[in-house]
Order: structure tokens, then sequence, then C-alpha cells
């Protein structure tokens, strides 16, 4: 069962961590692959990166890539995670046929709690700024996670440690997915691209 797109915009995949200088279509955004800094597995300077960071505005509507059971909500980032140097965001955690998938650095919705059933698409949350110091780089992001089964909590990933045993690779999941019900190839399939070359691709080497 395919993955459909967690935020209202076409994600093009990305190995340039300069392509949020890029004009992208007003509903299109990068996907990072490797090495782009927001790919997962990239090292950084203290950690190895657990996810990828899909660069959105502020407020963006988040949604479930896939139905499932909300198995965790928690602190992610900020004073209450214990990581100061960043905005306070959150994480939910949801358990579904692939695994549980992390939605991390979002505000969730304020109804939602553990246990909660979620169908594909559902709203999630949305975005909130992570990064408290303006340095010219995007500083809100959805963060996506991959767990196996069973997962409640992220764990770090350390450099030069092997990664924690429930993380795995979103990646692919992201590239195959389906379209946003917002975007306009899927609310007007003869907008899809198909075979034609659009000016915001990048090319992946």
């Amino acid at each position: 069962m395919r993955w459909h797109s967690p935020v209202p915009y076409r994600l093009i995949p990305t190995d340039d961590s300069e392509s949020f200088r890029a004009s992208f279509a007003e509903w299109a955004t990068g996907l990072p692959v490797f090495p782009h800094k927001g790919a997962f597995a990239v090292p950084r300077k203290f950690h190895v990166h657990e996810g990828v960071d899909i660069y959105v505005p502020e407020g963006t509507r988040v949604s479930a890539v896939e139905r499932g059971r909300i198995v965790a909500i928690s602190p992610f980032t900020g004073l209450h995670a214990l990581t100061p140097w960043w905005e306070e965001t959150w994480v939910v955690m949801v358990e579904g046929p692939r695994g549980v998938v992390a939605y991390g650095e979002i505000v969730p919705l304020s109804e939602l709690s553990v246990g909660d059933l979620l169908a594909a698409q559902d709203t999630v949350g949305h975005v909130k700024r992570v990064l408290r110091v303006d340095r010219g780089r995007p500083m809100s992001m959805l963060h996506l996670e991959l767990h196996v089964h069973g997962t409640t909590r992220c764990e770090d990933w350390k450099r030069d440690d092997p990664p924690p045993p429930s993380l795995r690779d979103p990646t692919p999941h992201l590239l195959n997915a389906h379209p946003h019900l917002l975007t306009p190839e899927a609310m007007d399939p003869e907008q899809a691209w198909g075979n034609q070359t659009s000016p915001y691709i990048f090319i992946v080497s």
C-alpha cells in the first residue's frame, strides 16, 4: 500500500542542500535524498539524521501518510524536550501497516489522544517553527521518521554509533507517495506532468 504525501505539496526529489533557494512551483517542495542535509542517514555535527526534513512554511497542515493508531504524543524539541536551543515542538507517532511513522516538529491537533485511529490523509497537526536563530535557511519543516512496529519513542542516532534498532528509512515510501489531495495534479489528473519535463525537477546524481 503506497503512502500519501504528508504535506499539501508535490515532493520533488533533490540531493542539493540549497534547493530551498530554487523557484519551486507554488505547490511543490523538495524531498531530500542523500547527501542533502535534510535526508535520512546524513551525518551531522553531533549525530546522524534520523529522518527526512520536508521544508514547508510554518502552519502547513500535516496529514497521515497511511491509516493507523496514535501510540505517542510527546515533546520533540525545545526546553520541554531538553533541547532549549530549539523552539518547542512535538512529535505524533502513528502505528500503521508500514510501521510507526513519527511526525515531528509540529503542533498536534488539540483533540488528538493516544489510542485514536486515523485514516490516511487525516490531519495530524501543523508545522511549527523549530529554529530559534535565522541563519538564512528554512526555519520550519516536517521531520518525518519511520520505525518498526511497537516503537513509542524516537531515539537519537549518535555519530559513530549504529542506528537505533527501531529506525528505518522512510525515503522509498516518500518517493513513491500518492500526491496530496490538495495539489493540482491530485485535484485534476489532466494537470499531472506525466512524462513531461518540469522546470522544478532536480536530477538526483
